[in-house]
């Protein structure tokens, strides 16, 4: 998709070039963003006087820790271009590379400390619509930070807030080095760059195909190893032979009929959400209604009921051990996928709590 406006040259106003050149410290560049703003220089202007404000150093919060908290809020917003360029900023800080590869694991990696901890959770709940801040959050932000630094750090996710909502309702194409710098560090948990990879960049230069080449190694081992299992679940059928009740068959050939009824269902509450990739959708949208909300994972559940219950109604011992084999990899594959849901939807941890991974709670 083409830019809603595309970004004018350098040069355009000499006041706003003149400005501007606090970003080749940051990015290395002039962003798109800041080049398409100047079509109205007083808010050009205004806003890079903002960034600067903002990103001015007063207390413990780091110039490398501040792009930390503006990576969350973009994540959380959704913004693949504020994702590459904040990514690129804590890079070019200082950040250290345990940091910049495991953002999303801060709760738990030794890289991050408490303060840190506190600072990021309160990022992502700053950043969430609706506002998912909570009064223990507040109240962990005070045990570790002052007020002047609580002023910086929220005003770093309310700076973009703005640029979230600029660069991804504009469209605004991505800059090659801060393409690299995010593939480098972003391509395994899912991030392509979206919409803002452009056909080819201001140069006339080609970028790189992001979304075959940053497709994680994961993905495609959990969506090969699926399809080798299926297909071994419907080779072969008469090995290992069982002689079960004709009850039992029957009732097997019941749950078949009625997982096929919970894929459809499945299928058409996921709609342009679908991927069979644990990796969410770029452009997807959390769903949690329709059979969603009783189970976190019922596509999984119904191949695995279909499984189930065609492995009884044939009498296939052969089957059945698949259906097992099905259980464990979607058993995985579900965890796998629920680390990057919980990173991309601040909400999910939330829905997480209250719906069933394959069925309704019983509590």
């Amino acid at each position: 998709m083409p830019p809603l406006l595309t970004p004018l040259p350098p040069d355009y106003d000499a006041e706003v070039a003149r400005m501007a050149a606090f970003f080749n410290e940051t990015l290395g560049f002039c962003p798109n963003s800041v080049l398409t703003l100047q079509r109205r220089p007083a808010i050009a202007k205004a806003f890079i006087a903002l960034n600067q404000a903002v990103m001015t150093n007063e207390g413990r919060v780091s110039s490398a820790f501040k792009r930390l908290i503006g990576y969350v809020a973009s994540h959380a917003a959704g913004c693949q271009y504020c994702q590459a360029h904040t990514i690129r900023a804590a890079e070019r800080y200082g950040a250290d590379a345990e940091q910049l590869r495991h953002v999303w694991e801060y709760s738990n990696h030794p890289a991050f400390d408490d303060a840190e901890r506190a600072a990021l959770d309160f990022a992502i709940a700053a950043a969430a619509v609706p506002n998912a801040v909570t009064e223990a959050i507040e109240q962990n932000l005070r045990r570790h930070w002052d007020e002047g630094e609580i002023v910086e750090i929220l005003a770093v996710v309310a700076l973009f807030g703005f640029l979230n909502r600029w660069n991804d309702s504009m469209g605004t194409p991505l800059e090659a080095p801060a393409f690299d710098t995010a593939n480098k560090y972003l391509a395994a948990s899912g991030w392509t760059g979206g919409k803002h990879v452009p056909t080819t960049h201001a140069s006339g230069q080609n970028p790189p195909s992001a979304p075959a080449a940053s497709r994680p190694r994961r993905d495609l081992a959990f969506v090969t190893l699926q399809i080798l299992l299926m297909g071994a679940y419907l080779a072969n059928p008469e090995a290992l032979r069982v002689a079960l009740p004709e009850a039992v068959r029957y009732a097997g050939l019941v749950f078949t009929i009625g997982g096929i009824g919970v894929l459809a269902w499945a299928f058409v509450n996921l709609g342009r959400n679908l991927t069979p990739f644990p990796t969410p959708k770029a452009s997807g949208q959390l769903v949690t209604e329709g059979i969603y909300r009783w189970a976190r994972h019922p596509i999984y559940a119904s191949v695995l009921i279909i499984a189930l219950g065609w492995a009884a109604f044939s009498q296939s011992g052969w089957r059945l051990g698949l259906f097992v084999a099905l259980w464990a990899l979607f058993w995985a594959k579900s965890h796998y996928e629920e680390q990057l849901l919980t990173q991309k939807y601040p909400q999910y941890e939330a829905y997480k709590e209250r719906v069933g991974q394959f069925g309704p709670k019983l509590s």
